[in-house]
C-alpha cells in the first residue's frame, strides 16, 4: 500500500467533485425544453404518388403507392384512401411508415377516369393529423374531360371552411339520397368554395349533398349541418363548366317555412287565421279545442294569397286553421240559432305531421272547410250573437267571448 503523498490529479478530486456537484445543482434549477426540439405540430404532407397526377393513357396498373415527407400510422387501404369509381384492394403493404403501397384486387380498367383522394386525419409519429385531404385525377383514357362543377357554401352567415359536397346520381325518388352511390366528393376551402373538376360533359343529372364537416371524419353527423341541394344540376357539351348559385347550410336546430295559399274557404265568409306547433315525441293527436289565449305564431291567413310561418320546426309540425265567426280572433265556440244555449266549435281545419326540414320550406295543402259545425260540450258561454246556420255563408259576426278550456 502506497503511504506517500497524492499525486497532485488525485489532491485536485475532491475540488472537482465539488465543481461536478455545484454543476448538476445548477442544471437542475434550470427548466430547458426537452431534447429533440420543440413539440411537433405540423401535420404531415404527402410528396409523392404513383401514378402521378394528370397521368392518361396508363395501362396494367396494379397498384397505387403514397410516399410521405414523415412517419405516419399505417392504416389499411380502406381508411387512408378513396377512388372514384372505387375499386377493391387486395392488400396494404408498407414500407417503413412513410410509403404505402395499394395492391388493387384488378387492374384498372380500360378509358376510364379515376379520382384518387387521400383522405384526411391521418395522424404522424407524433399524433399529428392531416388537416385537409389531397385529391387527383389519373385516367386510361387518352385524355381528362373538361366539365367542371364551381360552388361554395355558407353556415351561419359565414363561409364554410370545413364543408364536404359529394355527387350522386339523381334518380327515381323511390330510391333515397343516402342510398345512392358517391360520384365525387369535393372539400371547401377557406372561403367555402368547393369544385368538381373532371367531369365528362355532356353530363348529369346529378344531386349534391353538403354538409359541415367539423370533427374531419368524412361522415354527416346527427349534430352537423347538412343539406341536400333542392335542384339538379346538369353540364352540357356547349356549357361544360357550370357555377352554381352560393348555398346556405342549417344547424339541425335552425327552424324552417311553412308556408302555403287557402283557396277554398265557402261557406264561410269570416277572417281566417291559423298557427303552427311542432309535434312533440309524446304527441297523442291535436284536440279541437276553445283558445283561452291566442298561440304563438298565430297570423291572419288572406284568402287566395300565399301566406308563410315562419320559424317552424325543425322536425314534424302540424297546422290549424280556423274561421273566426264571433271576430275575437281567437280559435272559440258560437251560438247557433234557432238553438242558442248549446255552443259550436267555430270552423276549423287540421293539416298534420308535416315535415319541416332545418332552413327549409315545407308547403302545405289545405283541405276545404267543413260546411258543418262541430258541437262543443264545454262549458256553455254566457252571452253571443248567433252566426248564421251551418251551411250558409255568414256576414255578419257576433262578439261572443271565448270558452276557456285548456286545448291539451
Amino acid at each position: 500500500m502506497r503511504t506517500g503523498p497524492l499525486p497532485a490529479a488525485a489532491r485536485r478530486l475532491p475540488g472537482l467533485a465539488a465543481a461536478l456537484a455545484l454543476a448538476l445543482g445548477a442544471a437542475c434549477a434550470t427548466i430547458e425544453p426537452p431534447r429533440g426540439g420543440p413539440e411537433d405540430k405540423t401535420p404531415p404532407r404527402l410528396t409523392a404518388a404513383w401514378p402521378e397526377s394528370g397521368s392518361v393513357g396508363l395501362t396494367d396498373v396494379r397498384e397505387l403507392r403514397f410516399t410521405f415527407g414523415e412517419k405516419v400510422e399505417p392504416r389499411q387501404a380502406m381508411r387512408l384512401v378513396r377512388t372514384y369509381p372505387p375499386f377493391e384492394p387486395r392488400e396494404t403493404a408498407w414500407e417503413g411508415r412513410r410509403t404505402a403501397r395499394i395492391v388493387l384486387a384488378a387492374p384498372l380498367p380500360p378509358d376510364t377516369v379515376i379520382v384518387v383522394e387521400v383522405q384526411p386525419g391521418l395522424p404522424d409519429a407524433h399524433k399529428v393529423p392531416t388537416t385537409a385531404g389531397r385529391t387527383w385525377a389519373i385516367a386510361t383514357a387518352e385524355s381528362l374531360p373538361g366539365g367542371e362543377i364551381t360552388g361554395s357554401l355558407v353556415l351561419g352567415g359565414k363561409s364554410l371552411r370545413q364543408g364536404v359536397v359529394d355527387l350522386l346520381p339523381a334518380g327515381p325518388e323511390s330510391l333515397g339520397w343516402n342510398r345512392r352511390p358517391v360520384l365525387r366528393r369535393a372539400d371547401t376551402d377557406s372561403l367555402g368554395r368547393f369544385r368538381f373538376p373532371w367531369l365528362v360533359a355532356p353530363g348529369g343529372p346529378w344531386l349534391l349533398h353538403a354538409w359541415a364537416d367539423a370533427n374531419n371524419d368524412r361522415r354527416a353527423g346527427d349534430g352537423e349541418a347538412e343539406r341536400l341541394l333542392p335542384d339538379t344540376v346538369r353540364i352540357t357539351a356547349a356549357a361544360p363548366r357550370l357555377a352554381l348559385a352560393t348555398a346556405t347550410l342549417y344547424n339541425p336546430s335552425d327552424p324552417g317555412l311553412v308556408a302555403g295559399t287557402i283557396d277554398s274557404t265557402p261557406p264561410w265568409t269570416a277572417p281566417l287565421y291559423g298557427w303552427v306547433e311542432k309535434i312533440a315525441e309524446t304527441d297523442s293527436g291535436w284536440v279541437a279545442r276553445p283558445e283561452r289565449n291566442r298561440p304563438l305564431g298565430q297570423r291572419p291567413v288572406p284568402r287566395g294569397r300565399r301566406v308563410t310561418w315562419d320559424k317552424a320546426g325543425p322536425g314534424l309540425v302540424r297546422l290549424i286553421l280556423f274561421a273566426d265567426l264571433d271576430g275575437d280572433s281567437l280559435f272559440s265556440t258560437a251560438a247557433q240559432p234557432p238553438d242558442s244555449v248549446r255552443r259550436w266549435l267555430e270552423p276549423h281545419l287540421l293539416v298534420d305531421s308535416l315535415t319541416v326540414e332545418p332552413g327549409g320550406e315545407t308547403v302545405f295543402r289545405a283541405p276545404p272547410f267543413p260546411a258543418n259545425l262541430t258541437p262543443w260540450a264545454g262549458a256553455r258561454a254566457d252571452t253571443g250573437r248567433a252566426p248564421p246556420a251551418a251551411g250558409v255563408a255568414p256576414t255578419d259576426r257576433g262578439n261572443a267571448p271565448a270558452d276557456s278550456a285548456a286545448r291539451r
